[in-house]
């Protein structure tokens, strides 16, 4: 991708942002009956085709001459199944933990889930069931390891490519078959494959300041105007796969234009972070939402613009907290900062 590899990690840190406002409102639905969510309750349903579509570029980017798998395959163990495997592990005895302590000391449950037994039967379930539940996602991209290798022979040839494309779009519309991996994934992550194989590049259009302010709401827009549109309709699947694909060309030119932006600059400046923002922001929300409820703000979100305000302030902490976490742990624990980001 020449130049445009050069944004793509600042694209993947923007849209783990949006993953952040996607899970604003877990909580409080947990812990919190009647909210009026009007101004709040929405989602950027575009955020894991487009991380998708990314994961599959890449894997398949400079593939066409030498495809060297087992190399690729080294890469996402330590960049996929170690963090997974680490943080897995880790999040159930800290879930645990907490669960059990908060019972003895406050008499109540901490999470919406049962407390499991300690034992080596509850530990390996939660690598099916992750208790952090955006870790969906690193599950679609560890099993699809596998068929990686059976991609790149189909890829040789587009009639095969784009038949076996069109079969699984069709399969998600008419429910043939059952296949694991999510429709906001595998359509996404394949075309993500081709486009990686033959090298297709992202046009590059200048963007002035007024069309930047003018994208910025056409891009929200088109992050979330499709989240009510299931994946039970051939030619809305390919809609959505043309919406995210737009969406992953105009935010690279939306960035590209803004090089010296307070935005871009702080993207760049903290995309290392990514997978550790991705990673634990699900937890800090389940810290720092419990803690401002019972600060005395929950007698306040049931009024639409305070609970606007709640999750703003909540994802605002959120956000620089794990910052503060991931400088911390990289700055004194380089090492293992990298093992547990898969850096």
């Amino acid at each position: 991708m020449k130049k445009n590899l050069l944004h793509i990690d600042e694209i993947r840190f923007l849209i783990i942002h949006l993953i952040l406002v996607n899970h604003w409102l877990t909580n409080i639905f947990i812990t919190k009956k009647g909210l009026d969510t009007s101004l709040i309750d929405f989602t950027f349903e575009i955020t894991s085709p487009v991380l998708s579509m990314i994961s599959g570029y890449l894997f398949f980017y400079k593939t066409k001459e030498h495809f060297h798998y087992l190399k690729k395959l080294r890469a996402r163990l330590h960049s996929l199944v170690i963090p997974y495997i680490v943080w897995t592990v880790a999040f159930f005895l800290i879930f645990f933990a907490m669960k059990e302590i908060f019972l003895i000391v406050f008499h109540t449950t901490y999470w919406f889930g049962p407390i499991l037994s300690f034992n080596f039967t509850n530990l390996l379930s939660t690598f099916v069931n992750p208790p952090l539940i955006n870790f969906w996602y690193l599950q679609n991209l560890i099993l699809i390891i596998p068929f990686n290798f059976l991609f790149y022979y189909m890829l040789k040839n587009n009639y095969v490519w784009f038949l076996f494309f069109g079969l699984v779009v069709a399969n998600y519309s008419f429910h043939w078959v059952y296949i694991y991996f999510l429709p906001r994934f595998l359509p996404y992550y394949l075309l993500g494959c081709f486009l990686g194989y033959n090298e297709k590049y992202i046009p590059t259009i200048k963007l002035n300041k007024v069309a930047s302010i003018v994208l910025i709401p056409l891009l929200f827009f088109a992050g979330t105007g499709t989240s009510y549109l299931e994946y039970n309709n051939f030619f809305i699947i390919l809609l959505k796969v043309a919406i995210a694909l737009g969406f992953i060309i105009n935010l690279f030119n939306l960035i590209d234009s803004n090089m010296k932006s307070v935005i871009v600059t702080y993207l760049r400046n903290n995309k290392v972070y990514s997978f550790f923002l991705f990673a634990i922001h699900m937890f800090l929300y389940s810290l720092v939402q419990r803690a401002l409820l019972k600060m005395g703000l929950e007698n306040f979100v049931y009024n639409k613009y305070y609970a606007l305000l709640f999750c703003l302030l909540s994802f605002s902490l959120v956000l620089i907290i794990s910052l503060l976490m991931a400088k911390f742990l990289k700055s004194r624990f380089n090492n293992f900062y990298y093992f547990i980001t898969g850096r």
